[in-house]
């Protein structure tokens, strides 16, 4: 049904104007409400970030703020009074610093001169001239005296700060002048904040919070605080942007200053603690939005990382210049965290979408069927008989009158056709039609291939055979004949008595015609040497065939009167094929074709030269030839190994006859004899051969 292919069946058609009518409102709704919830999603998640980003910033500033401003206050006041923190009672202030903000480690202040005091919270197995701090020591003050000679360095345990538990004294070799808080501070003068390093006490991550004491230029020395920052990475712990988010803070060089996992701040370096870097943390979404960032040089964007791929905002958002640090935030967010919800929502409204959409479309369907069924029918009717199905025809009823009427002249169509194709060939008649050829008379000249054929001794057998049996057995001979001609794409003309007349390459035309009726006359002859074995297996004569194919231009078209008219071929190229089909009988062969089938189709078949032959009606001789099978076919059309040599030895023989060696001729034509004694061709060419031999000796 090639012409149903190309088209929309009735019912898919009125489903699909329907769903092109709705689908656009449906879609319509679906994706506003998709781009809506998205938008309003990346809105919430937007302020969400800057706040939690603002957070972050002002908890750093509130605590480091504060120190800045304690730090300030003591300077002044060691600047008002200059022996203040000599005093003992000093380390007092100092104290209440530490119990003013526990991330504050240690509180000091050092002196022009070298001396240096101090009130810090005990490290566990620190070891303070030798020894470790006397168990129960939660506090440590401390008062290097330069002044004196030699320079002492006095130590007081605290369990309490107002219960002392011993008093460690010996000689000072710590100069607080040496180090990059006190040079830093002086350098600077005014009060700031140290890069992170590593407390030397405590091997805690922190920085320090200092300030230069000056008084009519000159340096009196410096007041400081140690602050660790586990506090801020213990806040970034608490407040993360989301659940899955992750905020680090780190400094210029990319040294990281806190970290959610407060052990992830601090790393092993030649096997000591060293902090950590953003680029060394074992973590593929830190090393992945550094790499995208790189890429980029944006410092907003969204990426990919880890095992399932999952999408990521990346942000990079520096400290604020006031706050006098060279500090950022990466911040690390899934971006499901913020629309994950939202997906999942317009997950489920293109999910409700479709469904609405697969039942409407199921409805519409159902309705279209209900009203296209019965003109698909007839449609399907029509198919029917366009390829003389008429089997399958039944009637379509209809309570719509234009469907009934159209229904009844349908299957008179179909009865009138099915009447028609028993009198003229069914092949043919596929054929005018797909041709697009009408019944008006006319003929054109085309080069075709035409085939004859015969049964050996019909007339014999007639006398001798019961004639309805005789008719059953000719029967099933046409039947193969005409299955075979139809297999090949060939068309049977007409059945004449006996014999079978068909032709090749009309009313469609085909490039390899005579290829294929050479194909339709080795099909059938084995078919038939097949059921003459079932029939001598009978009792019966068997039918013996002889095939006739010559290919040449011909007379092809209507022939015939208005009132009656027959497709049929004319002219000397179908007389040739006639007249080889009955020289069979005088060269011994079964099928023969002309050198035209040869020149058109030999490489593809398996043939042997005969000889030069003069047929009825022809002036000069034909080289004519024996079919004997199919190069390169299935096993039905396949030559056997005495086919092959037989056309192999017959072609040499016959070209030593052709060139006039007819004493090679003779030789060969009798190796072939030796091989096949019954070959008829081979008798008569021998004979042939040692008559032109004899007749030069005469």
């Amino acid at each position: 049904m090639v012409f149903r292919k190309r088209v929309i069946r009735l019912h898919i058609t009125i489903s699909l104007i329907f769903v092109i009518l709705t689908m656009p409102v449906i879609i319509t709704f679906v994706v506003a409400n998709y781009r809506a919830n998205l938008k309003l999603s990346a809105q919430q998640s937007e302020r969400f970030i800057q706040k939690t980003q603002a957070d972050i910033v002002n908890m750093t500033t509130r605590l480091f703020n504060p120190m800045l401003a304690t730090v300030r206050t003591g300077a002044t006041l060691m600047r008002d009074q200059p022996d203040y923190f000599r005093r003992e009672s000093s380390a007092d202030y100092l104290n209440e610093i530490l119990a003013l903000n526990e991330a504050v480690y240690a509180a000091y202040v050092s002196f022009a001169d070298g001396s240096f005091r101090q009130v810090r919270r005990e490290v566990a197995d620190f070891r303070i001239f030798g020894e470790t701090s006397p168990p129960g020591t939660m506090l440590v003050s401390r008062f290097l005296d330069a002044s004196a000679r030699p320079a002492i360095d006095t130590y007081v345990f605290h369990a309490e700060w107002d219960r002392r538990l011993a008093q460690r004294r010996g000689p000072a070799s710590y100069d607080p002048r040496q180090r990059s808080f006190y040079r830093d501070a002086v350098r600077l003068g005014g009060a700031s904040i140290s890069d992170p390093y590593l407390f030397a006490s405590s091997g805690e991550l922190g920085v320090t919070v200092s300030a230069p004491v000056r008084d009519k230029g000159q340096t009196l020395g410096v007041v400081a605080a140690d602050f660790t920052l586990k506090t801020l990475s213990q806040y970034l712990s608490d407040n993360r942007v989301s659940p899955h988010g992750m905020t680090i803070i780190a400094d210029a060089s990319g040294g990281i200053v806190a970290h959610p996992a407060f052990d992830q701040v601090l790393m092993k370096k030649d096997s000591e603690l060293a902090q950590n870097r953003l680029d060394r943390l074992d973590d593929p979404r830190v090393g992945a939005a550094l790499a995208e960032r790189l890429r980029t040089r944006q410092d907003r964007f969204t990426f990919y990382a880890g095992a399932n791929n999952t999408e990521y905002l990346g942000i990079f958002s520096p400290f604020p210049r006031d706050f006098n640090k060279d500090w950022e935030l990466l911040i690390i967010v899934p971006t499901d965290d913020f629309v994950g919800d939202i997906k999942r929502i317009n997950r489920q409204l293109v999910g409700f979408g479709l469904l609405a959409l697969l039942l409407q479309i199921f409805l519409i369907y159902r309705l279209s069927r209900s009203i296209s069924r019965p003109i698909e029918r007839l449609a399907d009717e029509v198919a029917h008989i366009r390829e003389f199905r008429f089997d399958r025809i039944r009637p379509v009823e209809s309570r719509v009158q234009e469907i009934k009427y159209l229904s009844e002249a349908i299957d008179l169509l179909a009865r009138g056709l099915e009447s028609f194709t028993a009198y003229v060939p069914k092949g043919l008649v596929q054929q005018l039609i797909k041709s697009g050829h009408g019944t008006q008379l006319g003929v054109q000249s085309r080069y075709l291939t035409t085939f004859f054929t015969d049964i050996e001794n019909f007339s014999s057998l007639a006398e001798v055979e019961p004639s309805q049996q005789l008719l059953a057995r000719v029967s099933e001979y046409f039947a193969i004949f005409t299955e075979a001609v139809e297999q090949a794409h060939g068309t049977v003309d007409k059945f004449i008595g006996d014999a079978v007349m068909a032709f090749w390459g009309a009313p469609v035309g085909m490039d390899d015609h005579a290829y294929w009726a050479c194909v339709a006359a080795v099909r059938a002859r084995r078919r038939m040497a097949a059921k003459n074995r079932e029939w001598e297996a009978q009792g019966l004569a068997p039918l013996k065939v002889r095939i006739g194919i010559h290919a040449d231009a011909i007379l092809v078209g209507n022939i015939g009167s208005e009132e009656r008219v027959s497709y049929t071929v004319m002219g000397d190229g179908v007389n040739v094929a006639s007249r080889l089909e009955g020289i069979n009988k005088e060269l011994g062969t079964w099928t023969c074709v002309s050198h035209n089938v040869y020149r058109e189709a030999g490489e593809r078949l398996w043939l042997r030269p005969i000889d030069a032959v003069l047929v009825k009606g022809r002036k000069s001789e034909l080289v004519v030839y024996e079919l004997l099978a199919i190069r390169d076919a299935d096993a039905e059309l396949a030559a056997s190994e005495d086919d092959m040599a037989l056309c192999r030895m017959t072609t040499a023989a016959y070209a030593d006859y052709a060139q006039g060696n007819v004493e090679q001729a003779a030789q060969a034509y009798a190796a072939i004899l030796a091989r096949f004694p019954d070959d008829p061709v081979a008798q008569r060419m021998l004979e042939k051969c040692r008559a032109r031999a004899a007749k030069r000796l005469a």
